[in-house]
């Protein structure tokens, strides 16, 4: 699992992930998850375009740390064109917990992020 972290003044929080995610590993994005929601940032991307697998064993802390930041008024966007991942996602029963975008386009970089359906594919922007 590797971590990348970027964050800017407007408290947007970028994680980048790769390789497969184990069980602990998502324990521990669901503990990273909880505390960038206790230390105000209210909006967090979890890219995942290079992850390979998750377990779906660790998917429901996941899932219930996302709710955790959603109820505190934070945004949690996966970003993932995997088919797999959400394929495991359904199967462990949180895909409809998860807010997972086919793409990310932060080109505009301003306050609010929009999320965009264009036909079948979800991108989370942020737009002026």
């Amino acid at each position: 699992m590797f971590w990348a972290v970027q964050s800017d003044e407007r408290r947007i929080c970028l994680l980048g992930l790769e390789g497969g995610l184990t069980s602990g590993d998502l324990s521990e994005l669901a503990k990273r998850l909880r505390a960038l929601a206790a230390q105000g940032v209210s909006r967090v991307v979890v890219d995942l375009r290079r992850v390979e697998h998750w377990d779906f064993r660790g998917l429901k802390l996941l899932a219930d740390a996302v709710e955790h930041r959603r109820h505190r008024g934070g945004v949690t966007a996966f970003i993932t064109p995997s088919r797999y991942l959400r394929d495991i996602a359904a199967a462990a029963g949180v895909l409809d917990k998860l807010d997972v975008y086919d793409a990310l386009d932060l080109e505009g970089k301003t306050a609010e992020p929009v999320f965009m359906e264009g036909g079948s594919r979800r991108v989370f922007v942020e737009r002026p």
